[in-house]
Parts: C-alpha cells; structure tokens; sequence
C-alpha cells in the first residue's frame, strides 16, 4: 500500500507576511517551465515484514528486530548503515521506535508487519549524520530473460510467479524500490521479442518502456554459466564492464577506453544511447557486480591492470575501431577464452543486464549459485545506486543552509496549503516557511539538512515542481518553480 507520510510540517509563520493584491499574471508565471517529469511513488519506509513461523511473543520479539534493521536500511538505501553505533543502540530496543503492528498472510504464508516511529527514525539517521532517503522513489521497470532447460528463454512478466520474479519483488520491496515487470500482452509482444530483451538491445527496450511510463529501465537475460561454451557472436552483442557496481559504470562513462581492435578511441557517457540491432558484433566480458557475501561494493576498480575483462565500449568506439582495424588480427585470443573459462569459479548462473536512465546506458554482469540469487543482488545494488543519488547526507545544524525560492501559481489556499505541505514532507527539508506573497507567486525560506543538489534531485522526482525557464529555455537564476496542482 503506498501511502504519503509528511515529515516535520510547521505552520506557516503569518507574521510579517506581505500580501500584494493580484494586478495581473507575474511576469514569472508568464515565462515557460520546464515540462520534463519524472514518474515517482512515495513508498511507506517506516514498515517493514518478515515472514514468521508462529505468532509466539519470542518469534514477535526476533521478527521485530529484523523489522526494524530492514526499515534503516530502507530509510537510509545503505546496509553499511546497520555498522553505526547509535543505530546499533536503536536495534536494540526496538520497542521504543515501535508504533504498531499486525499479522498479514499471504500464499500461505503468516507476516509479521511493524510500522516504526519515523520521525525518531529521521532523527537517529540525520544525528549520526547518516544518508536519509526519502518516500519518494523512481520507478524502474526490468526486462528479463531467464533461460530455462533445453536452452528455453522466457520473459518474466507479472503474471507468472517464479522464484526469480518473486526474489525480485521481496528485495525491492524490502529495499523500498518501486519496480514493475512488464505485462507481455499483445501490445508488449508486439512492441519487442525475447530476442531484443536477450540481447539488451537499448532502443527496443525504451520504445517498449514507453507505455509504462516509468524513469529507469534495466535489461537482464539469466541463462547457466557454462564456460565451456563457445560465446554466442550474433545475440553477444553488447559489451559489459569491469565495476564493482552500477554507481561505478555511471562514474566511469566518458572515461572508458577500447583498444582490442587495435585503435584508441575515446567514449563519452552519452555515446552508448544509440545501440541498436545494427550494432556491430563485439565480446561481453565478464564483470564482477557485487563482492563477497553478496554485499554491495562501493569502492570502483577504475584502470587496476588485475581487474578482469573490459570496460564499457560504444557503438561509435566500436566503429572507430573497425575503420582502423587490422585485417590479419584474430577475432579471439586465447587470452579472452581464458577468461571464460575463470567463470567456472563465479557461480552456477550469471545475469547480464543493461541500466538505462538519467541519460547514461551501462552495462555489466554478475554470478552466484541460483537465479533467485542474482536477482537479489542485482535489486541490492540497484537500490544502492539509487540511494547514492537521492539519499541526503545530515548537516550539522550550525552549518545547515537557508535558501528563498519562489513559486508561482500559488493562487489559492487550496494551493499554498498543498505546496506547504509538499515542501514539508521532502526529507532535505528542514522547515519551510512562506515569507512573502505577491500575486500568485509564493516566496518561501527553506531551511535545508542537505545540499541544494540534493534538494533539486528531490524535486526532479516529481512533476509537482518545475524549473521555470526563459524564453531560451534556461532555467531562470533564484530558485524559481511553477506549481502543478
């Protein structure tokens, strides 16, 4: 159940208030606004559930733990969360962050779901200086492809609950991550195949993504890691990076480099948003996404001449590689075979996948002993990309920011209240206050516990506030928005 949980919401201080009678529109409300938007869902971070065998006070007081060691991690974005100490002194005494809980059942199964105080919660993650990420998440979409016996590849859709499709939907629900899998009825198989989704193919999987209205696409195939087969040339046709994580492949576009085919070329983070099925062949090397026990790395191999496989290559950097290519060189090096045959020691099953959002394509792999395996891992690390971009950082408050922005269409109080409330409940926001109106533009003073980065990352997630923008199209100087009631 999604709901909107407001944080910290003051009243509006009256005093001093200056009220201008509307003579006409505001030349702010007269110039354009960028109609950029993005899909979000506030999530409930403050509860969690935890599948129990009983209903014992025993097995109540273990899963209560577990409850709320899964809300900081959701809150945060981070598991290196649960390694602070006053977080580690909240664990444990749960009960006093507790604010109600109930049993669920489910396919059989008996939950215990605890909601938590999250105010308190807020205030423990912004005293330690903790990240906090707030109820506000992108929606994400996965295209994937699991090969089954006799080489058999299905897409997961919605409707079929397998083991792979459920790991993905419990880690992102315990992470807080909004994701969807594609419905695959006749308009989705019209608009792409197993093959396209197979071969991470990027401009299939985005038309395709259209009708979901979603911000961030991810495109896996899951098949048996046999190193003993010879590579598949033809659906192999998207090469994959060496990085410990999906915040590493964004680091590292417009830095990678390609030189197998005998020519430098250099790669900018845009240049991978054209791949399409004419792309020219190229090897997908094996590229370790999480480190051990299944925990996301933060640290980036960057140029470590011991790290296996390449790094991220474009379709024009493949290009640039075939006009200057040498005729006599060999499609394969009994180096690069070497290579797949060091997969036997990552695991069973590997997973391929394809992020594309924010303007950037990545690509890269991961290995474990299940399909169900790898589809946590990978939700894991997506969720802590994520949280790397959206997550706010507490500020001391001595240190803690004081900006003015101005709104317009802000023309009733319908209107006001609604904006109030909407600043309020963003979690960079400390106190938001209307300081003064003049027609239908509201000038509020927001005291932030973030940065104003991250206070813009939090507004892009939602089309509530749009930079209001000039005649050119740039966004106009002064922290200035439109209102969309």
């Amino acid at each position: 159940m999604l709901t909107a949980v407001k944080r910290n919401t003051k009243k509006a201080n009256t005093k001093g208030r200056r009220l201008t009678p509307a003579i006409g529109l505001s030349l702010i409300a007269l110039l354009n606004y960028s109609a950029f938007t993005f899909a979000a869902q506030r999530v409930v971070v403050s509860e969690a559930q935890i599948q129990v065998d009983d209903q014992s006070q025993r097995t109540q007081q273990a899963a209560l733990k577990k409850a709320l060691r899964q809300v900081f991690i959701k809150m945060s974005g981070s598991t290196h969360v649960l390694d602070n100490a006053g977080v580690r002194a909240a664990l444990s005494s749960p009960q006093s962050l507790l604010r109600s809980y109930r049993f669920a059942y489910e396919n059989g199964q008996t939950y215990y779901v605890a909601e938590f105080d999250q105010a308190k919660l807020n205030e423990i993650l912004q005293r330690e200086m903790l990240p906090l990420w707030g109820d506000r998440r992108p929606e994400t979409i996965v295209w994937l492809v699991e090969e089954g016996e006799n080489e058999t590849r299905s897409i997961l859709d919605e409707s079929v609950n397998t083991e792979l499709q459920l790991a993905l939907k419990k880690t992102a629900k315990e992470r807080g991550v909004p994701l969807s899998l594609p419905l695959m009825d006749l308009t989705d198989n019209v608009n792409i195949s197993t093959y396209d989704v197979w071969g991470r193919f990027v401009e299939p999987l985005r038309q395709a993504s259209v009708r979901y209205n979603i911000d961030n696409i991810i495109g896996a195939r899951v098949y048996p890691n046999d190193p003993s087969a010879i590579p598949d040339l033809p659906e192999n046709a998207v090469p994959s990076g060496t990085v410990e994580s999906l915040d590493d492949v964004l680091s590292k576009e417009g830095q990678d480099t390609m030189s197998e085919m005998g020519a430098d070329a250099t790669v900018t983070g845009d240049s991978a948003e054209g791949y399409s099925h004419q792309s020219a062949m190229s090897r997908s090397t094996p590229s370790t996404l999480l480190g051990a026990e299944g925990e996301a790395q933060s640290e980036v191999n960057g140029d470590d001449t011991e790290s296996n496989g390449n790094v991220s290559n474009s379709e024009q950097a493949f290009d640039a590689a075939l006009n200057n290519r040498d005729d006599s060189a060999v499609p394969f090096t009994m180096n690069e075979f070497a290579d797949y045959a060091k997969r036997a020691d990552e695991g069973k099953y590997a997973l391929d996948w394809v992020f594309v959002g924010g303007g950037k394509v990545s690509y890269g792999s991961i290995y474990g002993d299940s399909p169900q395996a790898l589809g946590k891992q990978l939700i894991d690390a997506y969720s802590n990309y994520l949280s790397s971009l959206y997550a706010v950082v507490g500020i001391e408050v001595s240190e803690r920011e004081v900006i003015t922005v101005s709104i317009a269409n802000i023309g009733s109080i319908n209107s006001y209240a609604s904006a109030t409330d909407y600043l309020n409940s963003l979690s960079v926001i400390e106190s938001a206050t209307l300081v003064e109106q003049s027609g239908t533009v509201a000038t509020y003073s927001l005291t932030l516990v973030g940065t104003v980065d991250d206070l813009l990352n939090s507004i892009q997630l939602e089309g509530r506030l749009r930079s209001v923008t000039d005649a050119y199209g740039q966004t106009v100087k002064g922290h200035s928005f439109y209102w969309s009631n």
